[in-house]
């Protein structure tokens, strides 16, 4: 994985994906809603990955060591994957949301990058990651028995899709992976040497 590149990010134990959408919660923060969707064409479901809030700009092509922290910018509203103090509407957990404007947040849209994988240094594609909440420590999650229906959410636009939320244990419903995107190969040595365009 790089920075700059462009990646729909898949919850292992449901397959849902991390998406978001311009429809704000009802509750809590108020802010732009994150759930989890069932499609993988869904196109609220794409993030782009870039440096951590405050951190110095990472060129494109950049590999993603384990333990970064990065932000995930939501391509269709320009916003970052946030979490901070508020409730959750289903789980009673802590709120995400979508926050910022143009990719300008702030600290609460930073994530640890935890890797799985026995004795990784990269973020690879397709090796199952957390995502650690740098303000809070809470891990990324969403669960099949938090799903939005018309019993706990009448008539909403968001009936079929998860609630996503942070949980303070990294447990087996935190894990997720990249699967598909627009992936921006690291630069070699040998590409810094030409002067084509």
């Amino acid at each position: 994985m790089t920075f700059g590149s462009v990646v729909k990010l898949q919850h292992v134990p449901s397959k849902y994906f991390l998406h978001s959408h311009q429809i704000s919660w009802g509750s809590g923060s108020g802010q732009q809603s994150v759930t989890a969707h069932g499609s993988a064409d869904d196109r609220g479901g794409l993030w782009v990955v870039a440096e951590g809030d405050n951190d110095p700009f990472k060129e494109g092509g950049s590999p993603v060591a384990c333990g970064t922290a990065i932000r995930l910018g939501h391509m269709e509203t320009s916003k970052n994957l946030h979490s901070h103090f508020f409730s959750s509407p289903l789980s009673n957990q802590q709120e995400v949301s979508c926050f910022g404007d143009g990719g300008r947040g702030d600290s609460g849209d930073n994530w640890e990058v935890v890797c799985m994988a026995p004795g990784a240094k990269f973020w690879r594609r397709g090796d199952e990651v957390r995502f650690k909440h740098k303000d809070t420590g809470r891990f990324l999650q969403t669960e099949a028995k938090h799903r939005f229906t018309q019993k706990n959410c009448p008539n909403c636009p968001i009936v079929g899709q998860q609630e996503v939320f942070c949980h303070q244990t990294g447990g087996a419903e935190t894990v997720w992976k990249a699967v598909q995107g627009i992936f921006i190969h690291p630069r070699s040595d040998e590409d810094s040497g030409h002067d084509e365009l």
